[in-house]
């Protein structure tokens, strides 16, 4: 049998099981039953070149050599060898083709084909591929979604407390163990707070024993970074102290304060890896314009952009040719706004690249750092911004290092030995008195305090 006839063989085979899976689906008349022990049919949807060849109940106990014998094998080299046997022949079913029908509804007329797909189009599903590839409506997704991160906050919650509660208990008895212990003879005190020592270490306990805090200050003596007491975790701290892991994960867990300013990683960039955690605000509306859209009037992102594409006087730095009065550019997308060209940078427009005043904003909205433009100076080593140096700053700066040169000099004064100046000193001028040519031969010239004998 060439490689043709066995792919049609292969596809009517395949083409009779199917009708008679549908058959016995629709409950039309199935195939006559099975004949006596022995018998071999074919089935009637199947030409007899093409077969389904089964067996009656006692099928293969002629010679030993059929289907259940002890030394049945199934044919090798043919997937559809016929094996002996007699052959009943059955005339030919027809096929047509079959109509599939959703709900029990009838089937669409052609003419309002299309006006399905536009209801179908008008719906938006999400796929879900979670446990279950699934099909969701949108708005039954956002429902469900949200009461099951409910549900899963929740559940985390209580978990979560029913584990700490497990732990300080833990924690409780091998404490209270330990403070019962006699120390070298004498009973400690319930109310003694009882110390560990942690390899050369010792600690305090604190907190019914979360936190154990660190006594001795020698440097040479290290905490380690993981401890286990009981079964419980504890992860060091900065200082040096012991906490146990589930308060620092429950304090992780805590709602952020947020604080009412842009965040200055979100506004500027359209990202922040602190997401949620972060206590700044991130608004969509608060973003910087894209500098490739900006520049070109496009961007190879599209949509797919994080900043901007919208170009306003709180996100775009000012049009330089419209204040000095030339610009000619009808579809111009910087702020034509006025505003004096010696005014500082704008801080806000610096760093985070959006200001809320916008076009009432007495500053210069300019890609700059606003410290090195309007100080002369960025302390920060790491800073990313433009530093530009101007002509007109530079020469402004020299000449005001200039003036203050010579104002130091004129204030500076070279004193001689002729020009002393001595204040309000008490200590008194010894000038003339060193002239001893006044004094000689004159024994009455200054008072003496004691008697020549």
């Amino acid at each position: 049998m060439t490689d043709t006839a066995e792919l049609e063989a292969k596809i009517a085979a395949l083409a009779g099981r199917i009708n008679l899976h549908k058959q016995q689906e629709q409950g039309q008349p199935q195939s006559p039953p099975r004949p006596a022990t022995g018998m071999d049919f074919v089935h009637p949807s199947t030409s007899p070149r093409d077969a389904i060849l089964t067996g009656g109940e006692g099928y293969g106990r002629g010679r030993g050599r059929g289907r259940g014998g002890p030394n049945w094998a199934p044919q090798r080299g043919s997937p559809y060898a016929y094996p002996r046997g007699r052959v009943a022949k059955f005339p030919y079913s027809t096929h047509r083709n079959r109509t599939l029908v959703l709900n029990g509804n009838p089937a669409t007329p052609p003419n309002g084909g299309a006006q399905q797909m536009d209801a179908v189009d008008s719906n938006t599903w999400v796929a879900k591929n979670d446990r279950h590839m699934q099909l969701i409506n949108t708005s039954v997704y956002d429902q469900i979604s949200k009461e099951r991160a409910r549900s899963m906050a929740n559940t985390t919650a209580s978990k979560q407390s029913e584990q700490d509660a497990r732990e300080k208990a833990r924690l409780s008895n091998h404490f209270e163990g330990i403070s019962r212990r006699p120390s070298h003879g004498v009973a400690r005190k319930p109310t003694d707070i009882p110390e560990l020592l942690i390899g050369t270490t010792r600690f305090q306990v604190a907190d019914g024993g979360s936190k154990l805090l660190r006594l001795s200050r020698d440097p040479t003596q290290l905490t380690p970074k993981r401890h286990t007491i009981a079964g419980v975790m504890f992860v060091r701290s900065k200082n040096g102290n012991l906490y146990r892991s589930g308060l620092v994960k429950g304090k992780k867990r805590r709602e952020v304060l947020k604080v009412d300013e842009l965040c200055p990683r979100f506004t500027p960039t359209g990202s922040c890896a602190r997401g949620p955690t972060c206590r700044f605000v991130h608004d969509i509306d608060k973003l910087a314009i894209c500098k490739e859209f900006l520049t070109k009037g496009k961007c190879a992102l599209g949509d797919g952009c994080e900043l901007s594409h919208t170009p306003t006087p709180n996100r775009v730095p000012a049009c330089l040719h419209f204040v000095r009065g030339n610009c000619t550019n009808d579809k111009c997308r910087y702020a034509h706004v006025r505003i004096n060209p010696t005014a500082p940078v704008c801080r806000a427009f610096g760093r985070l690249g959006y200001c809320d005043k916008g076009a009432d904003c007495p500053d210069r909205h300019m890609f700059e750092c606003p410290d090195y433009a309007n100080k002369g100076m960025c302390r920060n080593a790491k800073c990313r911004l433009l530093h530009v140096d101007r002509a007109s700053q530079l020469r402004s700066k020299a000449a005001a290092a200039d003036s203050l040169a010579a104002s130091e000099d004129d204030d500076y004064q070279d004193i001689s030995s002729d020009e002393e100046v001595f204040g309000d000193s008490d200590d008194f001028d010894s000038e003339g008195l060193d002239d001893d040519s006044d004094i000689i031969g004159h024994g009455l010239s200054q008072q003496e305090d004691y008697v020549r004998i």
